[in-house]
């Protein structure tokens, strides 16, 4: 069988056709966000997401569109792995993350191409340490094991525990564990205490477990921001005010209607209604964002409790450098504040 290549008229004819053709159809499409920046603005947000009540108002913003009434393209991309969704951001497989300040600080020292634009919300007793039977009190964990991630804020909540109580971390055994997997540890008599939350903290208690210390005594310190990458945040500005427009929108959502708000979240995340649950857990009104991004003698201001963080890692030796976060924290992506 001969095949008959077309000669160089030929060719030339036909890719003028194609070309003539592809001119037209665009002709005849109609404009899309983005043809003209680029196309920067057609590609979703992509927003990391996992199982934990701060980043919950994200799946009712998601089910009930929040984000398309806000006019922003939002793809959430959830993780198992809370640890997981950190290295996902620094391997720049999504543009924005919800995470702890101390992953805020430790991911600035690295990549301090970052804006934080949210400061969500903050644990108020949700992060529990939780004892064994026979564990009374913290002056009884001398000498005893404690789960822990060690390097983060379990290992920092115990700090302040044992600070508070005349003990040091030299008095204790850390045991470097996830938190999700402290209740197993607990029950095995492996440790006589750990870090946790829900649905971990009521699964001991049923065993006889007992809280020893909470979140609850040191309010501030464990908080949710939102940050984005430097670029995202200067190429796609408007994009990020309806993300918080949405966020904002999903928390007043939950609020005003908490049992169909939890049923969302439940069917989103494939998980049993009973274990969403805000107790012990603060979702920051605007008004209340708004007065922690200020600068003042407020407690609730976030920079103290960031440098609070930024000490911790120094002196833990995960920070070679201190970050520079004077320019980091941005509030000026916040929607108006609503007047009275």
């Amino acid at each position: 069988m001969t095949v008959h290549r077309p000669s160089g008229l030929g060719r030339l004819i036909r890719l003028l056709a194609a070309a003539a053709l592809v001119v037209l159809s665009s002709a005849c499409q109609p404009d899309r966000p983005g043809d003209h920046d680029g196309g920067a603005q057609r590609r979703p947000l992509r927003f990391s997401h996992g199982y934990w009540v701060g980043y919950f108002p994200l799946s009712i913003a998601e089910e009930k569109g929040f984000f398309d009434q806000q006019g922003v393209d939002v793809e959430l991309v959830f993780n198992t792995d809370l640890y997981g969704m950190i290295s996902d951001f620094t391997a720049g497989k999504v543009d924005g993350l919800p995470w702890t300040m101390d992953v805020v600080v430790r991911v600035l020292a690295k990549e301090p191409d970052v804006r934080v634009v949210l400061y969500s919300g903050q644990t108020a007793g949700a992060d529990v340490i939780m004892a064994r039977p026979g564990i009374e009190t913290v002056a009884d964990l001398k000498g005893k094991k404690i789960a822990a991630k060690t390097g983060a804020m379990g290992e920092m909540l115990v700090g302040e525990m044992l600070e508070r109580h005349g003990l040091a971390l030299d008095d204790v055994t850390l045991v470097n564990t996830n938190e999700t997997d402290v209740a197993s540890h607990l029950l095995n008599d492996t440790v006589q205490a750990g870090h946790t939350w829900e649905p971990y903290v009521t699964q001991v208690a049923k065993a006889g477990a007992k809280a020893l210390f909470s979140s609850k005594e040191t309010p501030g310190l464990f908080a949710d921001f939102t940050l984005f990458r430097g670029a995202v945040v200067r190429e796609r500005p408007d994009d990020v005010r309806a993300f918080l427009r949405a966020w904002f929108q999903a928390v007043d959502y939950w609020k005003a209607h908490p049992k169909e708000g939890n049923e969302i979240i439940a069917r989103a995340l494939k998980i049993p209604v009973e274990d969403i649950s805000t107790e012990g857990y603060e979702l920051f009104t605007l008004e209340e964002v708004r007065q922690r991004f200020a600068p003042g003698n407020d407690p609730t201001w976030l920079m103290p409790l960031v440098t609070k963080h930024i000490d911790f890692l120094v002196q833990d030796g995960q920070l070679g450098r201190r970050p520079d976060i004077k320019e980091v924290f941005d509030s000026s992506f916040l929607p108006p504040a609503v007047s009275p």
